[in-house]
C-alpha cells in the first residue's frame, strides 16, 4: 500500500482487465496520425505517458472509415498494423490501452480529396455550428442505423486485432451515440425516438454488437455525458436511468462518467482556467450509484494532481480518475508522485494552448512543456551531456529564459540567467496578475524550483549590458528579453502611429500592471490584439471604479486564439459584470487634449468622446531586443528567442528556449537564430539520443 496515495495506487480490474494503478490518461486529440494512421511520434507521445506511470490509456479515435483527420481512425482494415505497432509499444513499457471510436457529426469526412463534405448524420435534421461554420445534420435512415452498428462491430474487430485491451464507446460530446440519447437532438418518431427507451435503443444495440465481437476478451464500456446542460435535453435523472438500464444488463464493464457537448460546451470539455477545478464532480456524484458495482471512471475536470484524485476516490465519485491536460504538461505526473518526487512535476495551468494551437498552422505543442508531441526527437530521458561544456548567459527570466536556462544546465553546462525586474516570470508574470489568470503563476514556481536544483545562478534585479555579459566571456548568450506595447499605437490593423499617442495621459498595459500608471475616471482601452492584456486591464480598471469603454477594431473582444482557448464566454462575463463599454468595430483616429476621436473601421463614421482621463494602448507587442546589435559576431553562439525575436503566442518562446539551448555545445551547430533559419541544420533531432549517440 502507498503511504500517500493508496487508493490511487492500488490495482482494480476491468472486466477482463486488471490495471496497475487507478489513473488513466482520458481520449483526447493527438495531431500525430497520416489519414487516421499512427504515426511513431504517436506511439511515442503514449509510451511516455506509460513509462510517466499511467494505468490506463484512452484513445479517441473515428470508427467510420472515411474520416480522415488529425484523428486516429480505426475503422479502415490497413490501419491496423499500425495500431497494432502502437499496443505493441505501450504493453512493453507495462500499460494498458484501450480505444474509444466514435462518430461525430462535425468531423464526417469527403467524398474525395479535396472534394466538399459528405452529409453529416444525426437522429434527425439539425443544425449546428463548428469552427464557426454552419452544418445541417441528415436523419439517418434505417440503413443507416444499421450501417453504423456495423462500423462499431467492424471497430471492434480491428481493435482485438491490433491488440488493444479494451473499448469504450462514446456516448457523450455530441457524439452520434449521445445524439440519440437526447430528447433535444432526437425528434424522431420511429423505434429509434420518442420514449427513453427507444432513444436508449441505438446505444444498447451498439453495446450488444461490440460485446459480441469482444467475445469476453476486451474490456468493454461507455463514456456516458451526465447532463447536457440545455434546455430540452436529459438531465442527471435520466443519465442515472441510462446507466442503470445499461449496467443491469449486464452490457458494459466500466462507465466514464463525463459533462460536456462539442463544440458548444467545449469550455467545459476541456475547462479553461476561468472554470473551478472538478467541475464534473457534482454531475458524476449525482449518477455514478446507478453504475452498482460496476467500475466508474471520471475525469473531474481540471484536475492537475494525484492528491486530487485520491480525494475523489476515498470520497466515492470514482474509482479510477483521469486527465489529459495534465498528462501533456508532465507526463511523469503519475511516477513522480509514486516516487514521492511531486516537486518535480509540472502543473497543467489550463491555458489551452494545446486545444487552439490545433487550429494555429500546426503548432501542437504544450506551452509549459515543448518536449510533449516532440518525445521521439526529445526525450528527455535521452537527453546527453553536451559534448563540449560551454558558460552560458540567459538574458531574460521570461518563460523562453526560464526554459533555456533549464535545457542548458541539464546538458551539463555553466548557467547564469539575468533578469531586470526584481523577480522571474516575465510578461508571464504580469499577465498572471491579469483577473482570472492567478494559476499562471504555477509555471513560474516550477521553473523556479528547477533552476534551483539545478545550480543555475539567477540575477534579479539587475539590468544586462553588452559590456556587462562580454566581461564575463560567455560561450553562448541566449537573449529572452520579450517584447512591450507599442508606445505609440502601432497595430496589426495600423501599423502607424496614432497621433497623440505622446499625451501625459496615455499608457500601456505594462505600465498599468507594474504600477508606473494608475488611469482612473474615464478611461479609454483600445485593444489592437485581442489576447489577454486589452481585456484584462479594462476589467482591472473598471473594478477599480473607472468608467472603461473597451475599443476594437475586430466585432469581437477577442482574437481566433483566445476563442479557441475557450475563454470567451468567462472574458464576456467579466467584462460586462465590471460594467465595461464595449464598442467593436471601433478604432482611435487621434488622441486630443482630453478627447479621443474615433471612427467605425467600415464606414469611417466618427465621433468624439469627450472627458478622457487616460488612454490605455493595448496595441502591438515591439520586441525589446537592442543587446542582439550590441552582441553580434562578439559571442561564439548568440540566439534571440521568443518575442524577442518576433512577438508571437507563449509557446513560442518556450519552444525556442528548449531548442537553442540543446544547440549550445554542438559541433557544427548554427551560430544565431538567422543561421538556423536559413541553414539546413537537423535543428529538431538535437542533441543525438543516447541509443545512436556518437561514440
Amino acid at each position: 500500500m502507498h503511504p500517500k496515495y493508496p487508493n490511487v495506487f492500488s490495482p482494480i480490474k476491468l472486466g477482463p482487465v486488471e490495471l496497475p494503478n487507478r489513473f488513466y490518461s482520458s481520449p483526447h486529440a493527438v495531431p500525430m496520425n497520416i489519414l487516421g494512421k499512427p504515426t511513431d511520434d504517436f506511439i511515442h507521445y503514449n509510451v511516455a505517458r506509460t513509462r510517466g506511470g499511467c494505468g490506463l490509456l484512452i484513445l479517441s479515435m473515428a470508427a467510420h472509415g472515411r474520416v480522415r483527420s488529425v484523428w486516429p481512425n480505426i475503422g479502415p482494415l490497413e490501419h491496423v498494423a499500425a495500431f497494432r505497432a502502437l499496443t505493441d509499444a505501450v504493453h512493453e513499457a507495462g500499460g494498458r490501452i484501450f480505444g474509444e471510436p466514435w462518430y461525430f457529426w462535425g468531423l464526417p469526412g469527403q467524398w474525395g480529396p479535396l472534394s466538399p463534405p459528405a452529409p453529416a448524420l444525426g437522429p434527425s435534421v439539425g443544425q449546428f455550428r463548428f469552427h464557426d461554420k454552419g452544418w445541417a445534420t441528415r436523419e439517418m435512415s434505417v440503413e443507416d442505423i444499421r450501417r453504423m452498428l456495423d462500423t462499431f462491430r467492424q471497430a471492434t474487430v480491428n481493435l482485438l486485432e491490433a491488440g488493444f485491451d479494451g473499448i469504450m464507446l462514446h456516448a457523450a460530446h455530441g457524439a452520434v451515440l449521445e445524439q440519440f440519447l437526447s430528447p433535444y437532438f432526437n425528434r424522431r418518431s420511429d423505434d429509434y425516438g420518442g420514449s427513453l427507451g427507444n432513444r436508449m435503443r441505438l446505444l444498447i444495440e451498439a453495446l450488444e454488437a461490440v460485446c459480441e465481437a469482444a467475445a469476453g476478451r476486451m474490456a468493454v464500456g461507455m463514456r456516458l455525458n451526465c447532463d447536457e446542460l440545455l434546455a430540452g435535453g436529459y438531465g442527471t435523472r435520466e443519465a442515472y436511468e441510462i446507466l442503470k438500464r445499461v449496467c443491469d444488463a449486464g452490457l458494459i464493464d466500466y462507465v466514464d462518467l463525463d459533462v460536456a457537448i462539442e463544440p458548444d460546451q467545449f469550455w467545459l470539455g476541456m475547462p479553461p482556467v476561468f472554470v473551478e477545478p472538478h467541475v464534473y464532480r457534482p454531475y458524476a456524484e449525482a449518477v455514478r450509484k446507478a453504475a452498482g458495482k460496476v467500475p466508474v471512471l471520471c475525469v473531474l475536470g481540471r484536475l492537475t494532481s494525484i492528491a486530487d484524485g485520491e480525494a475523489a476516490i476515498a470520497s466515492g465519485v470514482c474509482d479510477v480518475v483521469g486527465a489529459a491536460r495534465a498528462l501533456i504538461a508532465e507526463p511523469n505526473l503519475v511516477k513522480n508522485a509514486f516516487e514521492g518526487n511531486e516537486a518535480r512535476s509540472r502543473t497543467c495551468i489550463a491555458c489551452n494552448w494545446c486545444l487552439h494551437s490545433m487550429l494555429d498552422d500546426g503548432a501542437q505543442t504544450c506551452t509549459i512543456n515543448p518536449v510533449s508531441y516532440r518525445e521521439r526527437l526529445w526525450d528527455p530521458e535521452k537527453l546527453v551531456p553536451a559534448p563540449q561544456r560551454a558558460k552560458v548567459t540567459v538574458v531574460g527570466g521570461g518563460p523562453g529564459g526560464l526554459e533555456a536556462a533549464r535545457v542548458a544546465a541539464l546538458r551539463g553546462h555553466d548557467v547564469t540567467l539575468i533578469e531586470a525586474r526584481g523577480t522571474v516570470g516575465g510578461a508571464l508574470a504580469l499577465w498572471a496578475s491579469l483577473p482570472g489568470r492567478g494559476f499562471f503563476t504555477k509555471s513560474i514556481e516550477w521553473w523556479e524550483r528547477e533552476l534551483d536544483r539545478l545550480g543555475v545562478s539567477i540575477r534579479a534585479g539587475t539590468t544586462a549590458t553588452a559590456d556587462g555579459i562580454l566581461a564575463e566571456k560567455p560561450d553562448a548568450v541566449i537573449l529572452a528579453t520579450g517584447a512591450l506595447h507599442s508606445t505609440s499605437g502601432h497595430s496589426n490593423f495600423r501599423d502607424i502611429p496614432i497621433p497623440g499617442h505622446e499625451r501625459d495621459f496615455v499608457c500601456r498595459p505594462e505600465d498599468v500592471l507594474l504600477g508606473t500608471a494608475s488611469p482612473a475616471g474615464r478611461v479609454v482601452v483600445l485593444d489592437g490584439e485581442g489576447y489577454n492584456a486589452g481585456v484584462g486591464v479594462a476589467e482591472v480598471l473598471a473594478r477599480r471604479g473607472a468608467e472603461v469603454e473597451y475599443l476594437t477594431a475586430a466585432f469581437s473582444p477577442v482574437s481566433p486564439r483566445v476563442r479557441g482557448a475557450e475563454e470567451t464566454r468567462f472574458i464576456m462575463q467579466r467584462l460586462r459584470a465590471a460594467n465595461v463599454k464595449i464598442s467593436p468595430t471601433t478604432y482611435i483616429r487621434e488622441i486630443g487634449d482630453h478627447a479621443v476621436t474615433v471612427f467605425d473601421v467600415y464606414s469611417e463614421e466618427e465621433r468624439v468622446i469627450t472627458d478622457v482621463d487616460a488612454v490605455v494602448l493595448a496595441t502591438s507587442r515591439m520586441p525589446v531586443n537592442d543587446l542582439e546589435k550590441e552582441l553580434q559576431d562578439k559571442v561564439a553562439q548568440l540566439f534571440t528567442i521568443g518575442d524577442a525575436a518576433a512577438p508571437r503566442m507563449w509557446a513560442a518562446a518556450t519552444y525556442e528556449g528548449h531548442l537553442f539551448a540543446r544547440l549550445i555545445g554542438e559541433p557544427g551547430a548554427p551560430q544565431s537564430t538567422t543561421g538556423l533559419y536559413y541553414g539546413e541544420f537537423d535543428m529538431e533531432a538535437l542533441p543525438i539520443p543516447a541509443d545512436t549517440a556518437r561514440t
